[in-house]
């Protein structure tokens, strides 16, 4: 008996150390960067971090914190934008009371 509890317990070490490792090899699978996958040029913006209140939507604080209200962006540009700053975070699933970063978009010169 204390051989097969042996041989499970080594099992389990085995199986746990092997999806650790893969786990590890596969992290950069799923993160979003700065460059551009869907051919959406971004215009230069900077990174403002905002707590998130009730009712607030991405495209409501990304209005917000804009200095330069002649210059306007689409609305899949500040998605991406945000989505860029914010890798493990949709913009649809944002929680309140949370801080996250929001683009604040430059004039482009």
């Amino acid at each position: 008996m204390e051989f097969l509890r042996r041989i499970s317990l080594i099992t389990f070490i085995i199986l746990v150390a092997v999806s650790i490792f893969q786990d590890l090899a596969h992290s950069d699978d799923g993160t979003t960067s700065f460059s551009n996958n869907e051919n959406l040029e971004l215009p230069p913006f900077e990174a403002v971090p905002v707590k998130v209140n009730p009712g607030d939507t991405v495209l409501s604080i990304t209005e917000e914190i804009q200095t330069t209200p002649a210059y306007s962006v689409s609305v899949e540009v500040i998605l991406k934008a945000f989505e860029s700053l914010n890798p493990t975070t949709s913009s649809n699933d944002i929680d309140v009371y949370e801080v996250y970063y929001f683009p604040q978009f430059q004039n482009e010169n």
